[in-house]
């Protein structure tokens, strides 16, 4: 699973974070392949997940974010059996942790606040080891190189990206994708049909 949805990733860059119905419509009529689910409750959050795995597409949760689902080993329980993403997002060492347990994909999401943000960011990417770094604002191409150079994983960038050369801009840093909510993006024709390879410097 996990391989395949990289192999996705590396022939369509642009990851669809979607929050709502009408959002989640939009990404599934987009060349998105991988969806990053951003809201979502314990009510709803596996009838979410798998009618999106149903179109054929990878689908991350974003657990810090689903009301009423324990942070917690329970939590990612239910969800592996219930739901059954391709994996998770968070900003928590110990969800990573326990999820990697469990087999599902991880993505430990970063925010680049500062310099301390940074080294901190990178100290727990080590410490933990999840299958993906995912930084937040993306549209810092240097600070993006630096970790792509210091870190031994994939790295995704996500925040703030707006525009087809932030996205680019991102990829020549070496980002594996760039995830957004921007719409418009999701239809750019960046590296469709062919790694992305060809557009990193």
């Amino acid at each position: 699973m996990a391989q395949a949805w990289l192999s996705r990733l590396r022939h369509q860059p642009v990851i669809a974070a979607v929050r709502d119905d009408e959002a989640i419509r939009a990404a599934l009529d987009s060349p998105a392949g991988v969806l990053f689910l951003l809201s979502g409750s314990l009510v709803n959050i596996a009838q979410l997940v798998q009618r999106i795995l149903r179109e054929g597409r990878y689908v991350f949760v974003h657990l810090d974010l689903i009301e009423g689902l324990a942070k917690d080993q329970h939590g990612l329980r239910w969800l592996a059996q219930n739901a059954q993403p391709t994996g998770i997002i968070s900003t928590r060492s110990s969800v990573i942790a326990a999820a990697r347990g469990l087999h599902l994909a991880t993505v430990q999401r970063v925010f680049l606040l500062d310099s301390q943000s940074v080294r901190t960011g990178m100290e727990l990417a080590h410490n933990i080891r999840p299958e993906v770094v995912e930084v937040l604002p993306g549209i810092l191409p240097s600070i993006v190189a630096d970790l792509v150079q210091h870190l031994d994983r994939p790295v995704i960038a996500g925040g703030l990206i707006t525009s087809e050369e932030q996205i680019y801009g991102a990829l020549r840093a070496g980002a594996w994708g760039v995830s957004t909510s921007d719409q418009r993006l999701w239809h750019a024709d960046i590296g469709l049909g062919q790694p992305h390879d060809s557009v990193v410097a």
